[in-house]
């Protein structure tokens, strides 16, 4: 194993549950990335245009993207070598959108405060403050699980629109900034949000959702990245093959729909 993070960024992750910049990506792979998953916005039409669930179980370059050496080398300096992907989400917030993601845990629903855990949160456009960068709240991760409550509204690319039940004290928020390429890493109970696109330039983040063979179960197939823990109770995915973007869509849409994943 390579170290990619060192003493110091490993103390400010424990500190604030979240720590940035972290370069994994060249330009060449954002490029590359980036356009496979504009492909996709493109073939999909604006009906599907936000929100990108599970991508890395169906086309091929999502998984390369997700079993990045240098991803998966800053990933098992935080939890070890036994590493699973338990999901991935894409957010694309169009030019001038108002779509924002509410102040909330990641763990309310998934259980990852159950498990050693962390999510990757990895830049494929510019996420500054002016278009809808990450926002968090340094050290919230330490309160551990609290309560949600959940606000139906359009515009909240979270679907069930789960919001923490306390008044957030934005002034203390820090503003995730990270420049194509680069990624920051979160715990699963960190309070965290974001704010609409005001800028005429996309914003897009590819998260992954890192756990270990230590979860109890799954009710969805995870993916083993690294290592052999014992996996016997939970359903492992195979790596997509390569196929062409409409066999891949098809498949993914199909999944979707039936909500099997």
């Amino acid at each position: 194993m390579t170290s990619i993070l060192s003493r110091q960024q490993l103390g400010e992750y424990e500190r604030d549950g979240i720590l940035f910049p972290i370069e994994v990506l060249s330009q060449d792979e954002v490029s590359f990335f980036r356009g496979a998953l504009e492909s996709i916005v493109e073939a999909c039409g604006e009906g599907w245009l936000k929100r990108f669930d599970g991508l890395h179980l169906f086309f091929h370059w999502a998984y390369r993207l997700v079993t990045n050496t240098r991803l998966l080398d800053a990933v098992e300096d935080v939890l070890g070598s036994d590493l699973l992907i338990d999901g991935t989400l894409v957010f694309c917030k169009p030019p001038r959108d108002a779509g924002y993601v509410s102040w909330h845990q990641d763990s309310v629903y998934s259980g990852w405060h159950l498990t050693p855990s962390t999510s990757a949160w990895i830049a494929l456009t510019p996420s500054l403050p002016v278009n809808g960068c990450m926002r968090a709240l340094p050290g919230s991760h330490k309160q551990g699980l609290v309560a949600h409550t959940n606000i139906k509204d359009e515009a909240n690319m979270l679907r069930r629109g789960e919001i923490v039940a306390n008044v957030v004290d934005e002034s203390q928020a820090i503003d995730v900034a990270l420049r194509p390429g680069e990624m920051s890493l979160h715990h699963s109970t960190l309070v965290h949000g974001s704010n609409p696109n005001s800028s005429d330039e996309p914003r897009i983040g590819f998260i992954v959702r890192f756990i270990t063979s230590r979860i109890a179960s799954r009710d969805r197939p995870v993916l083993r990245v690294r290592g052999n823990g014992d996996c016997s109770h939970l359903r492992l995915a195979e790596p997509p093959e390569e196929t062409d973007l409409q066999t891949a869509l098809a498949s993914w849409r199909a999944q979707t729909r039936n909500g099997k994943r």
